[in-house]
């Protein structure tokens, strides 16, 4: 396997790789990418010497600080709640929007080292109208120091150790999402029934 992965093109990998970790903190889809399996996945092509370290560092900061600057700008364009929301949804994106004011940077920074959270706290933090230098401030290190550190840790851990790592975080992001879906929906659940009482 890794004769194979020696014949790989460096600009062809690096290309990819940050295609992947711009769409997944800067698209919706983002929220189905696996950001975290693909920084993993570069360091242990950089430890293989496919690609070099410095370069992948490189790439995989400038990737994770791009998506979440594209996703806070498309949150921008949307500001304010959609009228073509679903009550439920608008009440998800209110409490978020809360979360951010009450917390701010905080859970930009946060929000990084989340799955899902890379994905949709840029674009609620945009919505919200946090202001850009605020985020920013918060967003850029976070997303640079995310990507160097699993690049480093990938590089220098062995493959048995990157995929029970993987493993565990491709379940741990979708999970969390979950989670936070079924609360919302069961408290949406028992507003209505009191609402009705």
């Amino acid at each position: 396997m890794p004769e194979l992965l020696g014949q790989l093109s460096p600009p062809l990998v690096l290309i990819v790789g940050w295609l992947l970790i711009v769409a997944e903190a800067g698209l919706l889809i983002g929220v189905l990418l696996p950001g975290t399996s693909v920084l993993m996945a570069l360091g242990y092509l950089s430890h293989l010497g496919v690609v070099p370290l410095g370069a992948t560092i490189a790439v995989a900061a400038f990737a994770a600080v791009t998506g979440t600057q594209l996703s806070f700008l498309l949150g921008r364009r949307h500001k304010g709640p959609s009228t073509t929301q679903p009550d439920a949804l608008s009440g998800f994106w209110e409490r978020g929007r809360l979360l951010l004011v009450r917390r701010g940077v905080w859970a930009v920074m946060v929000g990084q080292w989340l799955g899902s959270a890379r994905t949709l706290v840029p674009r609620l933090a945009g919505w919200s109208g946090m202001p850009y230098r605020a985020f920013a401030c918060a967003s850029m290190p976070a997303a640079s120091t995310w990507a160097a550190t699993l690049v480093s840790l990938s590089h220098s851990l062995a493959p048995e150790v990157i995929h029970q790592i993987t493993s565990h975080l491709a379940l741990a992001g979708p999970s969390a999402v979950a989670l936070l879906l079924l609360i919302l929906w069961l408290r949406h659940h028992r507003q209505a029934g009191n609402q009705r009482r």
